[in-house]
């Protein structure tokens, strides 16, 4: 996002840089220096990525509830359901219950390309 935003202003400066100079104080010089430098947040953790590419493999159509995932990774059902909030949050699953927790893949969960 940082990136879009920085093509913005730049496309802004690069119209009109007589009037960015004389606008630009060494504060906004200095703020988008820094928003320059920055890396952009990876779309997932190792662990998003983990949980993610076995749900793709495994349980593609859903539903699914965290501990379903965890047992057929071999790792903790914590783990997995702190990983699950954040792939809800960010679009690749849906919660579709409460007692328990039932998950599904959206179709952005479905076909996203992960990277090893």
């Amino acid at each position: 996002m940082s990136n879009e935003f920085l093509d913005f202003v730049n496309k802004l400066i690069e119209a009109n840089p007589e009037l960015a100079e004389s606008l630009m104080t060494n504060n906004i010089k200095n703020y988008l220096a820094i928003l320059a430098t920055e890396k952009e947040k990876p779309a997932l953790t190792d662990n998003g990525k983990a949980i993610l590419k076995y749900l793709q493999n495994q349980i593609p159509e859903g539903p699914f509830k965290s501990s379903d995932a965890a047992t057929g990774m071999g790792v903790s059902a914590r783990g997995v359901s702190g990983a699950l909030r954040k792939l809800v949050s960010d679009g690749f699953c849906n919660k579709t219950g409460k007692e328990p927790c039932i998950y599904e893949l959206t179709e952005k969960g479905r076909n996203f390309i992960i990277n090893d």
